[in-house]
């Protein structure tokens, strides 16, 4: 009997002790983690208390979160974000965020709120903290702009996993749901929210991604597939971009758009120059096939084409 109560004595100060390391070891990568943004010219502000949740939890407590890019064009705050792993598993962490936030763009500021966010994931235990996984899921999320438009998304998940492949990762995202911004000047050819919007693409990275060390630089895009379900819309595509030295798109996109003449109507109503012409919509009519169009999407020198008509200046992926 005494050599269990010692036994058992021990294990105890041997899990105290590991929980007291792990600890420490958490204030402190949170506060390295600061120290790199900030000397990289982010701001940085937070409250904390460090990790709590002896002896079974590592339990890191943020109050409020500010974070503003170095040129000040992006912002967030939020209220409070919390983060926690059990300590006899480290490696597999919960972040359970706060249901408002701000973000700052650009011309403008954005009031989020959201019902229930919650985000898991996994990591190795090392110097770098490399990514194993990650899955993120909200629902009721509202977006309301300081400009005076709102839009939302009723559920949205996400999540990410290695594919196996050097630095390559297969990524899955889906938006039920998605409310358009009244000033779309929608009428009635389409209803005011996308059914659906699924993506599921493998991604490569310069560098594998990790919670420490330098950011991972995304290198390529291959889309396996692409859906989009809206009323008498659907959308299907398919394709493989890399990411050039300026962060933008090279590569082909592939769409298959059934109600392909309302989206034209919509971007013309929109005033977009190029969706008023006739001869454009006498092109895509002959490009169609039984009411599908197969439209090639072509990325290159940071524009995009489609086939000879240019579409304008293609988005930024880094």
């Amino acid at each position: 009997m005494r050599f269990i109560l010692i036994f058992v004595a021990l294990a105890a100060l041997a899990f105290g002790g590991w929980w007291v390391w792990g600890s420490r070891a958490v204030d402190a990568r949170l506060a390295e983690l600061t120290e790199e943004l900030r000397a990289a010219g982010w701001r940085v502000e937070y409250q904390t208390d460090g990790t709590g949740g002896f002896p079974y939890r590592f339990d890191l407590d943020l109050r409020d979160l500010e974070l503003v890019s170095p040129d000040g064009t992006f912002g967030w705050q939020s209220p409070r974000m919390r983060l926690v792993a059990q300590s006899y598993q480290p490696g597999r962490l919960i972040l359970a965020a706060d249901e408002t936030h701000r973000v700052s763009i650009p011309g403008q500021d954005l009031d989020i709120t959201v019902t229930g966010p919650r985000a898991s994931g996994a990591v190795e235990i090392g110097e770098t903290l490399p990514v194993t996984e990650f899955t993120a899921e909200a629902a009721d999320l509202r977006i309301v702009s300081s400009l005076g438009w709102e839009s939302g998304v009723e559920r949205l998940l996400a999540a990410l996993r290695p594919n196996g492949a050097a630095r390559g990762y297969d990524a899955y995202a889906r938006l039920d749901g998605v409310a358009l911004p009244a000033s779309w000047g929608l009428g009635t050819a389409l209803p005011a929210e996308i059914d659906r919007a699924v993506i599921d693409a493998d991604l490569t990275f310069g560098t594998p991604l990790a919670l420490s060390g330098a950011p991972a630089t995304l290198e390529q895009v291959a889309v396996d597939s692409l859906a989009v379900e809206w009323d008498a819309v659907s959308v299907e595509g398919d394709g493989t971009l890399s990411v050039d030295a300026q962060g933008f798109p090279v590569g082909e996109l592939v769409l298959r758009i059934t109600g392909w003449e309302l989206l034209l109507d919509l971007a013309a109503r929109a005033g977009v120059p190029i969706a008023e012409s006739s001869l454009l919509r006498g092109a895509l009519g002959g490009m169609a096939d039984d009411g599908v169009l197969t439209a090639p999407i072509g990325f290159a020198d940071g524009q995009m084409r489609l086939g000879f008509i240019p579409l304008g200046e293609a988005p930024r992926l880094r």
